[in-house]
């Protein structure tokens, strides 16, 4: 239920989603070498001259440490979160013939379903799988925070040594910059130079890498290769989980709807003879016989309890134990006439009290020697009262596991 306090207010305003929180977490690390290589990952991007092949060429040598590329991984996430509210990295609507990946709203409401779907349908949470807000929205709403201010002390520090290799890394990343920059929209290319200015790239690249991996730089070096990989696997799983939203979406929606059919045995029977698939179909087989063994008197009992108490609390819901008193020989025999091991196999007729009472402990097995009528009825009835328990518990297992996923 909606709570009405500022709901005025709320209407009346937008919420003008974007991502100026990553923004604000990029801005410290976007600095010294770290600008450099951002700068050139977008001329890359926007290069109207260089082919396909040569950007993904150019893009490999610029990762040949991909730690040190770290401006190609900030402006991916920048480009990442500000398509997140957009919506277009959603799935194309395939009825529809225009662009059509569905909103950021469309894909919040979609995962608040997998928050509540799965739980029910599996018995783990939508976050164990990847399939809840972090697994689709994580790199906005703090999954990658830590990873970010880890980078942002690790190049501060870095950055503030001012070491020659990272002043010649500098230097051949803006060589390169340089070079797209005289590109402009000529098709005239120097093929020669452009190699030469890579070369120089990944000596330059390896140097600076080689100063990282000893002394003072070692635990900078590895935190960001680390956190790197942290933003990339998180990029990478957003665009899978939202790539594929519609089709999660209507397989979780069939399943919940293919729950529902159970209830009508007209229904049921209509399944059960047409599915082909015999791990499907023992749903709807099983679901009367399963149905069968729930018992109101076992509702809210057993979940929160010791089994011990929920069989005590249920035994006095039904009026047991009934008999306690073993020296009431007359009660304890009638009770031995309405087990349900005697009932059907010992005949009691024309049998007195005593006779009654031998008779039953001969057949539970229960010994009589060097006792009395009162001995062997407290025997009896301990024996009685336990079975009792017994059954109860069996009914208990059965009702729970009817709420048991399996």
């Amino acid at each position: 239920m909606a709570v009405n306090q500022g709901l005025k207010t709320l209407a009346e305003n937008s919420p003008n989603f974007n991502n100026q929180g990553i923004q604000n977490l990029i801005n410290p690390v976007n600095v010294g070498w770290v600008e450099k290589t951002r700068t050139l990952a977008q001329k890359v991007d926007a290069s109207t001259v260089l082919t396909v092949s040569q950007k993904n060429d150019l893009n490999a040598t610029l990762d040949t440490q991909p730690h040190l590329n770290l401006g190609r991984t900030l402006e991916d996430l920048d480009l990442h979160t500000t398509k997140i509210f957009t919506g277009e990295l959603g799935q194309q609507d395939l009825n529809d013939d225009r662009p059509n990946t569905g909103t950021f709203l469309d894909h919040v409401q979609d995962v608040q379903g997998f928050e509540s779907i799965i739980p029910n349908l599996y018995g783990y949470t939508a976050d164990s799988i990847n399939k809840g807000v972090a697994g689709h929205f994580g790199t906005v709403s703090g999954a990658v925070d830590s990873a970010m201010k880890t980078l942002r002390t690790a190049v501060e520090f870095i950055n503030s040594k001012s070491e020659s290799t990272d002043t010649a890394f500098q230097t051949a990343t803006q060589n390169i910059s340089n070079f797209l920059d005289t590109l402009g929209d000529s098709t005239a290319f120097d093929e020669s130079t452009f190699n030469s200015l890579q070369s120089a790239f990944q000596t330059a690249s390896d140097n600076f890498n080689t100063t990282l991996t000893g002394g003072q730089y070692t635990t900078f070096r590895t935190n960001m290769i680390t956190a790197r990989a942290t933003i990339v696997d998180q990029i990478a799983l957003e665009v899978t989980n939202l790539g594929v939203i519609r089709t999660y979406s209507e397989s979780l929606n069939n399943l919940s709807a293919y729950v529902t059919l159970a209830d009508n045995a007209n229904i049921r029977n209509l399944v059960i003879r047409t599915s082909n698939n015999a791990n499907f179909r023992d749903y709807f087989e099983q679901y009367g016989k399963r149905t069968a063994n729930q018992n109101p008197l076992f509702e809210g009992i057993g979940n929160d309890s010791a089994e011990s108490t929920a069989i005590d609390e249920i035994l006095s819901l039904k009026g047991l134990p009934d008999v306690v008193d073993f020296l009431d020989i007359d009660s304890v025999a009638a009770k031995a006439t309405r087990d349900d091991r005697l009932k059907t196999t010992v005949s009691f007729q024309g049998l007195n009290t005593e006779q009654i009472i031998d008779t039953a402990c001969e057949e539970l097995s229960i010994s009589t020697a060097n006792k009395d009528v009162y001995a062997k009825s407290k025997s009896l009835l301990t024996n009685l009262n336990q079975r009792d328990r017994d059954l109860v518990k069996a009914e208990l297992d059965l009702n729970q596991q009817i709420d048991t996923l399996s």
